[in-house]
């Protein structure tokens, strides 16, 4: 994995602003992050430098807040996740990831614009809802590293308050994100190569912590919630707008 010096310069910019955005609201790293860079680099390249890199954030934000976690629902998302994630790994080399991009980003759209509307989903069997959430996270932590959409969605659905969503789905992301990039290492999309970038990018994504952390003191529970929504329309939208416009 050979990167010019423009393309690090780039990557220093993408992953301070992916740590700033995932202090701030507790995801939205490789969200931010995967969309930026995929006009200059391959899909499977990105993942494996990007998530190594979230980890950072992960362990800082869940250690920090962790007298607020909930570690029964995080458990049983986690367990959901990490059983789906050779699924994703398999997804990832059976499938094209043109097509693969489009349905993520259509689904995560389509939920995403129903909640900014304010509107929720009832749900009466709420551990089914957190097996299913768990189980599509761990599909795309691994196919796209993408993990957080339908954690997050399903978070917000249920109307948790921003100290306890940051807190606990940074916990549950440190779990599915380090099996992630356990089986990356195991497959050899993680190497040597890929975490020299790493250890390139980690004074950025340092900084990005800091200045997240300031920021989120000054946002309010409303804001927060249209922010994150926000964030992941976003993401989804560049993703399908790129994808298409690479093969016109």
């Amino acid at each position: 994995m050979i990167l010019e010096t423009n393309l690090i310069i780039f990557l220093i910019f993408v992953t301070f602003l992916g740590s700033t955005v995932k202090t701030t609201t507790g995801f939205g790293f490789a969200l931010i992050s995967v969309p930026l860079l995929l006009p200059f680099m391959d899909l499977p390249n990105i993942v494996a430098i990007i998530l190594p890199l979230v980890l950072i954030n992960d362990y800082a934000i869940t250690i920090t807040h962790k007298n607020t976690l909930k570690p029964k629902t995080i458990a049983l998302m986690a367990t959901s996740a990490i059983v789906s994630i050779p699924i994703g790994i398999f997804t990832l080399y059976v499938i094209s990831t043109y097509i693969l991009k489009l349905i993520i980003s259509a689904l995560i759209l389509i939920i995403a614009f129903f909640l900014m509307s304010g509107r929720t989903i009832t749900i009466k069997r709420e551990k089914i809802a957190t097996i299913i959430a768990g189980s599509l996270s761990g599909i795309l932590a691994s196919s796209s590293g993408l993990s957080g959409p339908p954690v997050t969605l399903l978070l917000i659905n249920q109307k948790w308050n921003k100290v306890d969503f940051r807190s606990n789905l940074a916990l549950y992301l440190s779990i599915i994100d380090s099996a992630t990039v356990f089986f990356f290492l195991l497959t050899g999309l993680v190497n040597a190569e890929s975490l020299y970038v790493d250890l390139l990018l980690i004074p950025s994504v340092i900084g990005g912590y800091l200045f997240g952390r300031i920021l989120v003191k000054h946002i309010s529970q409303y804001i927060f919630t249209k922010v994150t929504i926000t964030i992941i329309i976003g993401g989804a939208t560049f993703t399908i707008i790129n994808t298409l416009m690479t093969h016109i």
